[in-house]
């Protein structure tokens, strides 16, 4: 594991097969709505480690700070989706700025937060893609509710785009990589920064965890809860 953390790998958390309920659903979306209100006055100070990550104020900022993330890139005027990929989206300090507006963050951050939030577009424009576009044919019935995400010129430009050759055949490759994940976190939405600055600070040395021991934490299963995957690779390697 390197030590700074590679964005998407920190995003291929094992997936608990469960459901949240709607009270809790709503209170996330409000919370969320909360963030965006925010005047520059009312901005929350993120603290970060040597690399750049969110460790503070506490893990509830931290954690907050991602879902508002997770937003900002589902935000099609901020954020639109009919960009082939993240370099080529003309909007970086569009969003950077916005961002600002609600956080206090250090430029050491950037990298960081940029990162989840195009990580997030392209797991947004992935879902669209497997959710409606896979399995409607044009016009259905839930196409409406497709045009409540998209707009339609993105959503068009987006079809166009999915039904060209080279699309097709990454789409192909990127199944067949994501097949092969069979080794992947079990912390939900909690980052390895956090966990290792957890472990720091119960360290009586205050000395940073082993690569060896944040894999093997990062990795604990509920005995109680079911996975998709198998649990033989991460024990071998173990």
């Amino acid at each position: 594991m390197d030590q700074t953390d590679n964005v998407a790998h920190e995003r291929e958390s094992e997936i608990i097969i469960r459901s949240s309920s709607e009270d809790q659903e709503a209170s996330r979306a409000n919370k969320k709505n909360d963030i965006h209100a925010r005047t520059t006055e009312e901005r929350t100070p993120i603290i970060l480690n040597c690399y750049g990550q969110p460790i503070g104020p506490t893990p509830k900022d931290v954690q907050e700070l991602s879902q508002f993330l997770g937003t900002v890139a589902r935000n099609t005027e901020l954020a639109p989706l009919n960009y082939v990929d993240w370099p080529s989206l003309p909007t970086h300090e569009q969003i950077w700025e916005y961002i600002l507006e609600k956080y206090m963050i250090a430029l050491e951050g950037r990298r960081w937060v940029m990162g989840t939030v195009n990580e997030t577009w392209r797991q947004f424009k992935c879902r669209v893609k497997q959710k409606y576009l896979d399995t409607l044919e044009y016009g259905g019935s839930k196409w409406n509710e497709l045009y409540e995400l998209v707009p339609e010129d993105e959503l068009n430009d987006l079809i166009a785009y999915w039904n060209t050759t080279p699309a097709k055949e990454q789409s192909k490759k990127n199944k067949r990589n994501r097949q092969v994940l069979d080794d992947m976190h079990t912390m939900g939405p909690k980052s390895y920064a956090l966990l290792r600055h957890k472990l720091q600070q119960e360290d009586p040395n205050k000395q940073e965890p082993s690569k060896a021991k944040l894999y093997k934490i990062s990795r604990i299963r509920n005995p109680n809860k079911i996975y998709k995957t198998s649990y033989g690779k991460t024990k071998a390697n173990m």
